[in-house]
């Protein structure tokens, strides 16, 4: 996706943000039963006016182990690459102590 594009959907009424790409880790989630549901992928990213929150997005459900999800759902970002982050309206931010500010993103691309 291009800046521009980026721009025409944030005019929209889209609800999308450019970030700048820091790290990427797989983490599993459990049900109360501690029975692995799914696994997703976190982005550490850094937004222009300095604040780092961490960008969530679900794995396909066929992923159900760190292991498969570390060979089916490489990251395909490089540091300090640019992206755009579509997030839900309707989806509130968590603040989590350990990740800080955690993104439910519906998609996360690279800027062209």
């Amino acid at each position: 996706m291009n800046q521009q594009t980026a721009m025409e959907q944030f005019l929209a009424g889209r609800r999308v943000v450019l970030v700048k790409f820091v790290a990427h880790r797989h983490k599993e989630i459990q049900n109360k039963a501690k029975r692995t549901v799914g696994v997703v992928n976190l982005y550490e990213v850094q937004c222009a006016d300095g604040k780092a929150p961490t960008v969530q997005t679900w794995c396909p459900r066929s992923v159900q182990s760190l292991e498969h999800a570390a060979k089916e759902c490489a990251c395909p970002f490089t540091e300090g690459q640019r992206l755009v982050v579509e997030f839900d309206l309707m989806e509130p931010n968590q603040f989590d102590a350990k990740n800080g500010v955690i993104i439910r993103a519906t998609s996360v691309q690279a800027v062209e």
